[in-house]
């Protein structure tokens, strides 16, 4: 053999090697839908807020309570304040109004406005309470009024 045919022979014997790695690394790639298929609307929720909203000034006990205290009452303004106590915080307070309505992606939501005492001294608060799914409702904002 001479020393030309040997260097062809590696050339060629090397072609054949990285076309058959580069044939079978193919084979890890992704063929199809890598999504998962979707059969309903009801699993996909996009541009929507799924997670309560961030408690400043209160603990998120009391958060969790007075929205449920904001979604049990029906989206009925109060014509008496109703009253909301967590006995773990020591902090209470009155809900004095809801309003019901439909958020913009067509959800019920209720706005409300709600006093809390707690260890700090009593605040006044506005917030916004939104059904997500059935029986599922997100505090989409809470903040002190202004």
């Amino acid at each position: 053999m001479t020393g030309l045919t040997r260097y062809f022979n590696r050339s060629v014997l090397l072609s054949l090697l990285l076309l058959t790695l580069g044939v079978g690394a193919s084979g890890c790639a992704v063929t199809g839908n890598a999504l998962p298929d979707i059969t309903d609307g009801k699993q996909l929720v996009t541009n929507s807020v799924v997670e309560n909203a961030k408690t400043d000034g209160i603990e998120e006990t009391d958060a969790e309570l007075i929205k449920s205290t904001v979604v049990s009452a029906g989206g009925v303004s109060p014509t008496q304040p109703l009253a909301w106590s967590n006995p773990h915080t020591g902090a209470s307070g009155a809900i004095v109004a809801i309003d019901q309505f439909l958020g913009k992606h067509g959800q019920n939501c209720r706005g409300f406005k709600t006093s809390v005492d707690n260890f700090m001294g009593i605040a006044f608060y506005n917030g916004e309470a939104c059904q997500i799914s059935a029986g599922e409702w997100v505090l989409s904002w809470f903040k002190p009024a202004a």
